[in-house]
């Protein structure tokens, strides 16, 4: 079991900004490829090189017997993978459609699930001063969205489903960052989810190009570095704490879809990300006093 750390909002705020910088540039490169393969191939291949970069450092490890990688919490491991994986594919075809701004912003859901989640499941506290942040960059985000009487896309319920089941994933996160190591965390759900997708790409599978592959290795890596920033994050504060800087991937996005995708953002799309930014600015000028 880990050593007990003590709570540091700040750095966890920093942590968690790195994390989701890399994984806007990861959404960026998956809208490039999901048109190509199967998205739980595309899963499948991501987590199997996961696994393939973690091997010198599971290997240290097994060599060293510090038992870093033993675990009595499997079920939660595999629970945690099978949520991950349903967050994921529903985003990858939600990214099918869908401009990766408006992606994104749908996303913006995930905080109010996690801040409940975090207060329900892990029964932790959740000051006013969060639920403000959540609630001032949610409202941004609508914003950007412009929701009418038209209802809602497929593709749009697919990415809400999406935020549903990331925010679960981020509570479970939290609780197996109690007692396990990062590194038993970070294997055990590239292992779980190259189980769980592999068995549902393999009736489908596809051949694949050898410039798909070499990309989708590089997005393992950047995957990598995001979880880890995220296992630091989730040591240094609680889940709702560090919830609401999912909000700086609007700035990505929004610039991603401008000079990539060619996707021209809107005024509101300029005012949302305002109150957006203002919300994660609040949330850190409260956490200091």
């Amino acid at each position: 079991m880990p050593p007990a750390t003590a709570e540091r909002p700040l750095a966890a705020i920093s942590a968690q900004l790195v994390c989701f910088t890399f994984i806007s540039v990861n959404d960026v490169i998956i809208k490039l490829i999901v048109a190509e393969l199967p998205s739980w191939q595309i899963i499948a291949i991501r987590s199997a090189f996961g696994l393939i970069l973690l091997s010198p450092l599971m290997l240290w490890q097994l060599a060293d017997g510090s038992g870093r990688l033993a675990t009595r919490r499997i079920g939660t491991h595999i629970f945690r993978a099978a949520l991950s994986a349903v967050s994921i594919v529903t985003y990858f075809e939600g990214l099918r459609t869908l401009d990766l701004p408006v992606a994104t912003t749908i996303l913006f859901v995930t905080p109010f699930f996690v801040v409940a989640l975090s207060g329900l499941a892990l029964r932790e506290p959740v000051p006013v001063n969060r639920w403000i942040a959540v609630v001032v960059g949610f409202a941004g985000a609508l914003v950007i969205v412009k929701p009418d009487a038209s209802g809602i896309s497929l593709a749009a319920l697919l990415v809400l489903i999406s935020a549903a089941t990331w925010a679960a994933t981020m509570v479970a996160m939290r609780d197996l960052a109690r007692t396990e190591s990062s590194l038993a965390v970070i294997v055990y759900f590239n292992l779980f989810l190259v189980l769980i997708a592999g068995a549902l790409a393999w009736p489908h599978w596809q051949p694949v190009p050898w410039r798909v592959m070499a990309i989708i290795a590089g997005v393992a890596a950047i995957q990598l570095i995001a979880q880890s920033f995220m296992m630091i994050a989730f040591r240094f504060a609680s889940a709702s704490v560090t919830a609401p800087m999912q909000y700086v991937q609007l700035i990505w996005s929004v610039l991603a879809g401008w000079f990539i995708f060619g996707v021209i953002p809107a005024l509101n799309v300029f005012i949302g990300a305002v109150i957006v930014v203002a919300s994660g600015l609040y949330l850190i000028l409260s956490e200091r006093r």
